[in-house]
């Protein structure tokens, strides 16, 4: 009866020396991925004194296949006799779980390591490629995604123009959505909208609101952006004071009277307090929110 391999969490498991990473390892899991292969890869680089059953076992308990790369750096870590009995044992009520990638290594070095590992099919890296191997070892963990593409979207896949394709088209998408962002800081935009305006109603024109609070009709300012330059300074605004002395609780009125141009662009709300030092301050913090500069 085979063990259902439907609910492991990874299609494959890669177990290897981690004097193989750069040069070879690296390549072949990012080409498996970019492939759509899910693949549990840092958890299985072997360094000196790791155990070889130990890490096989945890990883095919998570994943449907292990890919074990056999290389003279995986031999030369000399594992113990008892490291090596069963290690395909894994695969008494399943099929072929264990794929061994024979990396520059003979056959004879591989009997003499392991003659269990030797009798198995594997995979050969001395023409391929990684990306080549990536498409070899795809048919069999996902044969589903094999068969998906011809061999000429595999390869595109596997060696990353699709990728590098798909990142042209994002930063082509991004420059022609360029024109919906704020051409201060690049904020998004939030809201657009048209509207009749003029006597008659005869202009149709083009309302924007941006995130960062910059409003425009049809390139005209109505509210600055903070990173604007030109956006108006607290200085700008001529506080007026006004008391009630009938209110109990917020005695005290500051009002923020526009200077400039921009300023009458920016409105500030009255700010109320107890005392008129407690009014002033409320104003002045609706005029820091105002100009705190948004993070695109």
């Amino acid at each position: 009866m085979k063990t259902n391999q439907t609910d492991k969490k990874w299609d494959a498991f890669i177990c290897h020396a981690s004097e193989d990473k750069e040069h070879f390892v690296d390549p072949l899991v990012i080409s498996l991925n970019q492939l759509g292969a899910e693949v549990w890869y840092d958890k299985f680089s072997l360094r000196p004194g790791d155990s070889l059953s130990r890490s096989i076992d945890y990883g095919l308990a998570n994943s449907r296949f292990g890919i074990v790369v056999i290389s003279r750096h995986f031999i030369g870590k000399a594992w113990p006799e008892r490291e090596l009995g069963g290690l395909v044992s894994r695969e008494i009520d399943q099929d072929r779980v264990i794929i061994p990638i024979w990396h520059g290594v003979t056959r004879k070095q591989v009997l003499d390591f392991s003659p269990t590992l030797a009798d198995k099919l594997a995979v050969h890296t001395e023409k391929p490629t990684p990306q080549d191997i990536a498409i070899q070892i795809l048919r069999e963990i996902r044969p589903d995604l094999y068969a998906k593409h011809p061999r000429s979207e595999l390869e595109r896949l596997a060696s990353g123009e699709a990728v590098k394709h798909l990142q042209q088209e994002l930063e082509r998408a991004a420059d022609e959505l360029s024109e919906y962002r704020c051409p201060f800081c690049r904020a998004p935009l939030a809201e657009m909208g048209g509207a009749f305006v003029g006597s008659d109603s005869d202009h149709y024109g083009l309302h924007e609101i941006f995130e960062c609070g910059y409003h425009a009709f049809d390139g005209y300012t109505e509210r600055p952006c903070p990173s604007d330059p030109k956006f108006p300074r607290f200085e700008d605004y001529k506080l007026q004071f006004h008391h009630n002395s009938s209110e109990t609780h917020y005695s005290w009125l500051c009002l923020a009277i526009p200077m400039t141009d921009m300023a009458r662009r920016l409105s500030l709300q009255a700010g109320y307090g107890r005392t008129k030092e407690e009014a002033e301050r409320q104003l002045r913090e609706r005029y820091e929110c105002y100009a705190t500069k948004h993070n695109a």
